[in-house]
């Protein structure tokens, strides 16, 4: 047995700690000690939410003597007053004493406003709770195929939904044994205790043998050799560190993933396990708690909008009450298709509640994707969505920039069953087969269509403010946001419009597809109870995005303003000689969707849209309204990642950028510094594929900006390049860029601009094709557009 200390502390919150005096209170406790209770000191280190000078000086003494915190990184203090956020106050800090054999709870069962935390340690290494899987590197997939072949029956009867629901559990029970079965269970393995170097081991034992001989003697010199002996020691450890980690940089390599996995460090930055705060403004602490506030928010969401009192649903009701017409059956899917669709399927996606994954799908033998296929062709002769698939699991993932306390500040991500999506993208293959998509859904819809982009979308407005501009003319734009555009779409008018628009046997089968789902929300390891979805398209679902650009392909036009599209990311703008005139044209448009919306019951936020006036001019557009709402007046406005200020100089786009790119350089300085041991191969590569998209994004349309404007860019890449080699002060940036084969900002930009443009010509969108012709514009500014860029011998 090896010694241990054990203390506990309060530290008063009024009294300011200094280091020393933090310094002066580890001292007498040991060599291994473990201090826990009330610090009263916050960090983020530690999962606190913010930063006091007390933890700030905690933190640097603890990395001073090298000292550990053992922490959940959940609050522990619950003040009685609710507008006042709960906090991490209490944790423990240790020295001498593994993490991984170290295990650390939080505990609910007190009440008082400080909750204990239970702290477990052992002698072995304490195994983490893994994510539960069916399969696993170990699995024998001949002997899961084996099970499946001999326990699957193909002569069932389907004849009914009902069957139709119980031939799906069973099949799906009968993957999930195959895979238990086939799978060994995880044993829990002790790493490997004997990989301390051997210089260190004697070190060790010579240390330990001066300290023991001085304890005896109490010489002066004994003392003097244990000391001299702990100092080797602490630097031949530090030492063995260093190389170590030395080692595990320069082996990082993209062939086995390892450099991704290395990056995934700093890309999903550890968050403080924040409460959150109920409807009744109490706090849910324990993961159950929270688990249903996050399932009760989402209740409320999957709720359709009210119907305003002119709205005439009697209409849209007949609709859906009339018996439908007689259409020819959906073509069968042939087992074929079926294992072809399983093929493209990713191994990295996540698994629905039934933990089916994509590879156990690959691995199924020819009689387990009859049997599916026979459940798939028996959906479309029944119309039925079996109900088993109709079930997500929900997880919560925290919005960036939001407050992590509130519900409203997570996105839902929907877990589905991956036997599912697979019909789903099958049934999405007929739909696009049988029907004319392109004469549903509008041109100036860009968003989930092949061959659209967001710079395509972008392309037309710019190409409509570069005109005004040269023009004169006064362009007045509408930045709208839809509120939960997703979420609340309207099952009843979604279900009239299919009827509309697609075959008798598409829209059964939709209408069974919508309807009776249900979700619960997973925390952690803990799950809520089971919640209807009674609005919105399935979230993570294949058939979602189309079935949205369905609802909305109807919304309305006008000749005289021009409407963009991307998805729910909506842009209205108007020009005009006449500043009253263009606003008047886009209020007219505006009330026209005013009274879109309402009928079909979508929602904008009017606070959170955006009116800019485009103009060389000192005046602007009178201000328009919507649901009798004035929109805000801004100078710029963000559309589809680019920020597009008034005169259209991007000045204000690569300002964000530049503030972006500082930051992801800071997060990868321990990969991409002077002092990384990373090769420069994979220094590069890192830098193409994680800090250069950033910049490069919308780089067909900001390449136009004057070159002071890409100076700032290329002035960090410079900058960028010469920390990443450790080049000294005289290698010039042009060798720089030669050597490491990266070139210049302004080559990257025509380079670009090229690829862009030659796949504009041919295609099947005419608003798109109208991009590749050179615009008729008159040039009076002195300034380039993105047709110039393209242009040989453009001016610098």
């Amino acid at each position: 047995p090896w010694p241990l200390v054990i203390a506990a502390i309060y530290c008063p919150p009024r009294h300011v700690v200094t280091p020393e005096e933090y310094e002066d209170f580890f001292q007498p406790l040991g060599s291994r000690f473990l201090v826990g209770g009330d610090w009263n000191a916050k960090h983020t280190s530690w999962g606190s939410r913010l930063i006091t000078p007390k933890g700030r000086n905690l933190l640097y003494t603890m990395q001073k003597h090298n000292l550990n915190h053992l922490s959940t990184g959940e609050p522990t203090y619950w003040p009685t007053d609710t507008n006042k956020i709960p906090d991490l106050l209490d944790f423990a800090v240790t020295r001498g004493i593994s993490n991984t054999y170290s295990k650390v709870e939080s505990s609910q069962d007190l009440s008082s406003d400080h909750s204990p935390i239970i702290i477990t340690l052992s002698t072995n290494v304490i195994s983490k709770e893994d994510t539960p899987k069916l399969s696993s590197k170990q699995t024998d997939w001949k002997e899961f195929q084996k099970y499946l072949d001999e326990k699957i029956n193909l002569n069932i009867r389907i004849k009914e939904p009902n069957e139709l629901d119980e031939a799906t559990q069973n099949l799906t029970k009968l993957i999930q044994d195959a895979a238990c079965q086939s799978t060994p269970t995880k044993t829990q393995t002790p790493p490997e205790t004997n990989n301390i170097p051997q210089h260190i081991r004697e070190l060790v034992i010579e240390k330990r043998r001066a300290r023991s001989r001085w304890q005896r003697s109490r010489n002066n010199l004994d003392k003097t050799r244990c000391n001299r002996l702990t100092h080797q020691l602490h630097t031949a450890i530090q030492e063995s560190r260093d190389s170590t980690f030395a080692h595990y940089v320069t082996n990082l390599s993209r062939e086995d993933h390892t450099i991704w996995k290395a990056t995934k460090k700093f890309k999903r930055p550890q968050v403080a396990v924040p409460p959150i705060r109920k409807p009744d403004g109490t706090w849910a602490r324990s993961p159950t708690e929270k688990a249903e506030v996050f399932a009760e928010h989402l209740a409320n969401t999957f709720e359709p909008y009210p119907s305003r009192p002119n709205n005439n649903d009697n209409e849209i009701d007949e609709v859906l009450d009339a018996p439908c017409q007689m259409d020819l059956p959906i073509e069968a899917f042939s087992p074929v298709e079926v294992q072809r669709e399983i093929k493209l399927l990713k191994n990295n996606k996540a698994p629905g509640y039934d933990l089916i994954t994509a590879q156990i799908l690959k691995h199924l033998p020819k009689k387990a994707i009859l049997s599916l296929t026979t459940i798939y062709n028996r959906m479309l002769s029944l119309s039925h969505y079996p109900l088993t698939w109709k079930f997500a699991q929900v997880i919560m993932i925290p919005k960036p920039g939001k407050p992590p306390n509130e519900a409203t500040s997570y996105r839902p991500i929907s877990l589905l069953p991956v036997m599912s999506k697979v019909f789903e993208k099958l049934l999405l293959r007929r739909i696009k087969n049988t029907v004319d998509l392109n004469s549903i859904i509008p041109d100036h819809q860009f968003g989930f269509r092949q061959r659209h982009s967001t710079m395509q979308q972008t392309h037309r407005i710019v190409n409509l403010i570069a005109k005004c501009l040269e023009e004169r003319k006064m362009c007045t734009a509408v930045f709208l946001d839809v509120a939960q555009a997703f979420d609340k779409v309207w099952h009843t008018g979604l279900l009239y419009k299919a009827k509309l628009n697609l075959p008798s046997p598409y829209y059964l089968l939709l209408k069974s597809y919508l309807s009776d789902r249900f979700f619960q929300t997973k925390y952690n390891n803990t799950t809520s109870g089971y919640y209807p979805i009674r609005s919105g398209v399935p979230q993570g679902s294949i058939l979602g995005p189309f079935l949205y650009l369905l609802y909305t392909a109807d919304i309305p036009t006008t000749e005289n303003t021009t409407t963009s599209t991307f998805a729910d990311d909506t842009a209205i703008l108007s020009a005009s000689d006449d500043p009253v005139s263009a606003s008047d044209n886009l209020q007219q448009h505006l009330n026209l969707l005013q009274n879109w919306l309402s009928k079909w019951r979508i929602k904008v936020n009017e606070n959170k849209s955006t009116q800019v006036t485009f103009t060389t001019k000192h005046s602007i557009c009178p201000q328009v309204t919507i649901n009798n709402s004035q929109i805000p007046v801004n100078t710029q406005a963000k559309y589809l990642g680019l920020h597009l200020d008034q005169r259209l100089t991007w000045k204000a786009h690569i300002k964000a950028k530049k503030v972006q790119l500082n930051l992801k350089l800071k997060q990868m300085t321990w990969l991409l510094g002077r002092r990384s041991q990373l090769s420069i191969e994979n220094k590069i590569l890192l830098y193409k594929t994680i800090i250069k998209p950033i910049w490069t994004y919308g780089i067909q349309f900001w390449g136009c900006t004057k070159p002071s404007n890409t100076k700032v860019l290329q002035s960090f890449q410079s900058k960028t390049l010469r920390i990443m080699v450790n080049a000294p002060w005289y290698v010039t940036n042009l060798t720089l860029h030669k050597d490491l084969g990266v070139p210049f900002i302004t080559d990257e930009v025509r380079r670009m601009a090229i690829k862009y443009h030659e796949k504009l010509p041919g295609h099947e969108n005419h608003l798109i094709r109208l991009l590749a012709t050179e615009p008729d514009i008159p040039r009076r500014l002195k300034r380039q557009w993105p047709r110039d860029l393209i242009q040989p011998n453009e001016a610098e």
